[in-house]
């Protein structure tokens, strides 16, 4: 398959990093190294989409014509301009996608609107794949008593299709010695006068210990294909997730310390961490029995959902349809935010999520 512009060229090392080449044009190019891995996917799942829907519905309610079509674009364009300082790079496969869509010369404006209304809901609904996938393969909370492959090899087993995905690679030179990106070495694309670039690539020659530094990276082309890489490299690298004691929300555990809070900004520029260390109903599940109830709780209907009780045999179990699973979470969610705040109590918490 053809690749065409934009895409990254995305090389993983040692380190729990990734580091992505943004090709806009065959001119420009832009690097990032985004850490650590799991972040970017666990804050996709983690973000609040509800802004870019209330806009993308209304442009739906508009008959398309040529005379308002470019106002029409002008509006997609700054929705997805809602995501630059948000998400690096769902910012820049989104706005790859609508290039390729309204740059499509076999496409009407009907077809390019429709389309463009097509991508977002796209992203929604990967915004909801992903997040079950995280849940069910990489929470610490969930489905204890199974280990990281038996969850693997479960998940792929409920979602087929998951398994079908492929990606690109190939192989460039690249600074890279005894297993890490040296980004200090980069050759500087979009003004190339700015570097030495013969002496770069003597450098990067002399660290390795091979006739040439040659590694692997992957082309990515969509988000769909970013996810996937960095889902599978959380699987390998055994990288789980958590929920903060305090937003409620998850976060990626980077290494083996014990953590209870993320580093977003949860009020007046303080972080959870900074907060919730000091907010005594902010226990963590290994402290607070309520916590620990409301887990027990989840996890047996979390099992009832996905028949995790009877996985590996014939015996029938008590399922939960996934609109009778997703309303009860809905609100189990919404108790265990309440009380992680203070706002309700813990037999109220448990009073709420209680179907018997």
């Amino acid at each position: 398959m053809e690749i065409t512009y934009p895409f990254a060229k995305v090389f993983t090392d040692s380190t729990n990093k990734l580091n992505v080449f943004f090709l806009h044009d065959s001119q420009h190019i832009t690097f990032e190294q985004i850490g650590d891995i799991g972040t970017g996917i666990v804050d996709f799942c983690e973000f609040d989409f509800s802004e870019l829907q209330e806009k993308i519905k209304a442009l739906e309610t508009v008959e398309v014509t040529n005379a308002n079509f470019d106002d029409m674009k002008k509006v997609y364009w700054n929705t997805v301009d809602l995501l630059k300082e948000k998400h690096s790079y769902i910012h820049f496969f989104l706005n790859g996608d609508l290039l390729r869509n309204f740059y499509n010369a076999d496409r009407s404006e009907y077809d390019k609107a429709s389309y463009a209304n097509f991508l977002f809901q796209c992203y929604i609904n990967l915004q909801a794949a992903y997040a079950e996938a995280l849940e069910f393969c990489l929470s610490n909370e969930i489905l204890p008593e199974y280990t990281l492959p038996e969850r693997y090899v479960m998940f792929c087993n409920l979602y087929p299709g998951f398994t079908q995905h492929t990606l690109r690679s190939m192989y460039g030179i690249a600074p890279v010695a005894n297993g890490r990106f040296d980004t200090s070495k980069l050759i500087s694309f979009n003004d190339p006068d700015e570097v030495d670039t013969r002496k770069v690539l003597q450098n990067i020659h002399r660290d390795s210990e091979h006739s040439v530094s040659m590694w692997q990276y992957f082309a990515i082309q969509s988000l769909e294909e970013m996810f996937y890489l960095e889902f599978m490299e959380m699987i390998k690298r055994g990288i789980r997730i958590k929920r903060c004691g305090l937003c409620d929300r998850y976060f990626v555990l980077a290494d083996k310390r014990k953590r209870d809070y993320c580093d977003r900004i949860y009020e007046v520029k303080r972080t959870c961490k900074q907060i919730g260390a000091k907010q005594k109903f902010n226990q963590s599940v290994e402290q607070d029995s309520f916590l620990q109830e409301f887990q027990r709780i989840y996890n047996r209907m979390y099992s009832r959902y996905y028949r995790m009780d009877a996985w590996d045999s014939d015996r029938q179990t008590n399922k939960l349809t996934e609109d009778e699973f997703k309303a009860w979470a809905d609100v189990a969610s919404k108790a265990r935010q309440e009380y992680k705040r203070g706002k309700i109590s813990g037999e109220e918490m448990l009073a709420r999520v209680r179907l018997d």
